[in-house]
């Protein structure tokens, strides 16, 4: 399989929210971890279940180690985030690849820990390249430790599905938008088309 990968690490810990929007990024494949002190951070991956469809060929006939343009792909995988109030981090991408300060959860300081488990499932075409060029991503995150409780959810919708509402307010990476953004105790930061009631 291509992948580009280039990463810095700095002592910046990104939050559960922003972590959610680098896992979708590193999807369509312009995942951003940007601070004071940190590089921009660009990958590509693929699921297991994914990479046993490319192996056998039957998603990937040029054997590039990437779906074909026009194959629409369905994926689902776990990833867990964990930090502590020192600004140590772990990261594992849910592929195999694990980023952070820190080799292991472990590691982390056990009084000031905060996990961050994320469920995360898309269906799009990758058009022969390593990212994903249009379709849909949805993150589940569920937080539990020393300063976050909260779980948060949300859509994010490429311009050729048909729930794209043109919102530059809620755009992110130029054709692609949130169409869901939801956390604990605020409701669906978006708003939804159709409130309840209207």
């Amino acid at each position: 399989m291509v992948e580009k990968e280039i990463k810095k690490v700095s002592t910046y810990s990104p939050t559960p929210l922003l972590v959610a929007v680098v896992l979708g990024g590193v999807m369509v494949g312009a995942a951003m971890l940007t601070s004071i002190h940190s590089e921009w951070l660009l990958a590509g991956t693929v699921v297991p279940g994914q990479q046993k469809k490319i192996d056998s060929g039957k998603i990937d006939a040029d054997s590039n180690g990437i779906p074909d343009a026009g194959i629409t792909v369905n994926g689902k995988y776990v990833s867990l985030y964990a930090y502590d109030e020192g600004g140590d981090w772990y990261w594992d991408l849910g592929d195999g690849r694990v980023q952070g300060t820190v080799g292991s959860v472990d590691d982390l300081d056990a009084d000031t820990l905060t996990t961050c488990d994320y469920q995360v499932q898309y269906r799009g075409n990758f058009e022969n390249d390593p990212f994903m060029d249009s379709g849909w991503i949805m993150n589940n995150i569920n937080c539990s430790g020393y300063d976050d409780n909260g779980s948060y959810n949300y859509l994010i919708v490429h311009e050729t599905d048909p729930r794209y509402r043109g919102n530059p307010d809620w755009s992110v990476w130029g054709t692609w938008e949130y169409h869901v953004l939801t956390e604990s105790g605020k409701g669906n930061l978006t708003r939804p088309q159709n409130a309840i009631g209207s």
